[in-house]
């Protein structure tokens, strides 16, 4: 009897799919990945909304030198290799400016270029004089800041961000990133920079087909944002990111683009937004384990991982110490990516 039936349970389940909430098991690397974070900058009309978990540092100004320096050496203790600052026209300058000044630290900068100064539409697209506009726009910041110490680079290539490559329905044809990437990259070959770009799609759980001309332009693509409403990724969130980003990996791996991981310590936006149907997945050192290590599952040729964020309290991603959860994120950071930790 306990044959027959071993053998009629095997007959049924012999379709049903494979296990799609498997274990992530540890990754033991060899060699460091590179490590990278978002870093928000807070002004007081940001500190005057609702936040998840209290800053070590209090309602800072993220334009304090002191404050700055301090983020640095937090910043050295897990040893990320650089800060992502989004750049949005010459108002991202005065950010830029606190992270160079008094600067004593390792960790470097990594200039994420927004598009949405420009102002492009469908009937405005990004070519003649707003491309003209962006590339000269690359021009002063090569000069200002591509070529010094303190800016990350990759073989000599300054790493860039620019977003966002998935744009809205209604400016579905504002920028032809196939067009506008290689003037981009020929025209800064002209003044001697070669970039290592990196096109940033702003919300996760999007298929990598969907994006294909606007990827393959890229030398490396990331998708910033993995907070879910959806019940299975949220119930299974290691697994499922972990197939999502196996695609991902293995369609851009053809394109001869790198996938770039986005990891988070946890995420709960309830506080800043109570209506938010979102999931929380609250900040927790074995959860914030398992995310690198699927990181670490699905890197791409040159290693990159990035973390959202170093200090977006509103989402309650922040890895910068709180009063709730100190240093935690900061020692998990450097023993999850770096060999000798």
């Amino acid at each position: 009897m306990l044959v027959v039936l071993t053998a009629s349970c095997k007959k049924e389940n012999q379709y049903l799919p494979p296990d799609f909430n498997y274990e992530i098991e540890p990754v033991v690397i060899t060699e460091d990945v590179i490590t990278g974070a978002y870093y928000s900058n807070y002004t007081a009309s940001d500190w005057a909304k609702k936040y998840t978990y209290a800053p070590a540092l209090g309602e800072y100004s993220a334009l304090d030198a002191s404050i700055m320096e301090q983020h640095r050496k937090w910043a050295d203790d897990a040893r990320l290799d650089f800060f992502v600052f989004t750049w949005n026209g010459t108002s991202g300058n005065a950010q830029l400016n606190s992270f160079i000044n008094g600067r004593n630290s390792k960790v470097k900068m990594v200039i994420n270029y927004s598009t949405a100064h420009l102002s492009v539409s469908n009937t405005s697209p990004l070519t003649g004089a707003k491309l003209t506009t962006m590339i000269n726009e690359f021009k002063s910041l090569a000069n200002t800041h591509f070529n010094q110490d303190y800016y990350y680079k990759i073989n000599g290539q300054p790493v860039v961000g620019i977003s966002p490559l998935n744009l809205s329905s209604s400016a579905a044809n504002s920028i032809d990133y196939g067009t506008v990437i290689p003037a981009l990259k020929a025209a800064m070959k002209e003044v001697g920079v070669d970039l290592y770009i990196i096109g940033e799609i702003t919300s996760g759980w999007l298929p990598p087909q969907r994006y294909k001309p606007a990827v393959k332009s890229m030398d490396a693509v990331v998708l910033k944002d993995w907070s879910t409403d959806v019940y299975d990724r949220f119930v299974f969130f290691p697994s499922f990111s972990d197939m999502n980003w196996k695609n991902w990996t293995d369609s851009t791996k053809v394109w001869n683009v790198d996938f770039v991981p986005c990891i988070f310590p946890g995420y709960n936006d309830k506080v800043m937004t109570p209506t938010s149907k979102k999931y929380d997945l609250n900040p927790d050192v074995a959860f914030y384990s398992k995310y690198s290590n699927v990181a670490k599952r699905n890197l791409g040729a040159k290693r990159i991982v990035l973390i959202n964020s170093w200090n977006n309290f509103q989402t309650g991603t922040a890895i910068e110490p709180t009063k709730e959860n100190g240093l935690v994120f900061l020692e998990t950071t450097r023993k999850e990516f770096k060999v000798n930790h």
